[in-house]
């Protein structure tokens, strides 16, 4: 599969390791081979502090509060298509921003930052899917899926 996977880690307050940015990455090729995406595409990650995420939720989603993850799908792909795509061409999926702060809020034992960014990327991926979580219908299947993306990390 010929995917790249651009992060651009544009937060301050906390450190991010070469490991995590490794796991990352992993993540969002786990997700493609989990949902059977074999054309080569683009994603990009915004790893942001709590003040950005809040005003790109407030600028994009009009709520005025932090969040963990921003999905914005490109509206180039809707899952199941078929593209057609020129040689050496990649299909641009969609953006995603990662609040690492938030990620370290919601870590605990045994759950680290580490997980919870992989756990964050993951659910982001299934949005730039197309997937949902409005209903508790949607919720299920969701975080399913999610769950099974996570699991497919070597232990």
């Amino acid at each position: 599969m010929n995917t790249r996977t651009y992060i651009d880690n544009a937060q301050l307050n906390r450190a991010v390791s070469s490991k995590t940015l490794a796991g990352i990455r992993k993540t969002v090729i786990n997700s493609l081979e989990y949902m059977n995406i074999t054309f080569p595409c683009e994603i990009s990650i915004k790893l942001v502090s709590p003040e950005e995420i809040r005003e790109l939720n407030k600028t994009f989603r009009g709520i005025d509060e932090e969040t963990d993850v921003l999905s914005f799908p490109s509206g180039e792909y809707s899952y199941g298509d078929d593209p057609q795509l020129k040689r050496n061409e990649r299909l641009f999926l969609g953006d995603m921003a990662i609040c690492v702060e938030i990620a370290y809020r919601q870590s605990y034992r045994g759950h680290s930052p580490r997980m919870e960014l992989e756990l964050l990327t993951a659910h982001s991926m299934l949005h730039l899917f197309g997937f949902d979580h409005r209903t508790k219908r949607e919720e299920k299947a969701m975080f399913a899926k999610q769950n099974e993306i996570l699991n497919m990390r070597k232990p």
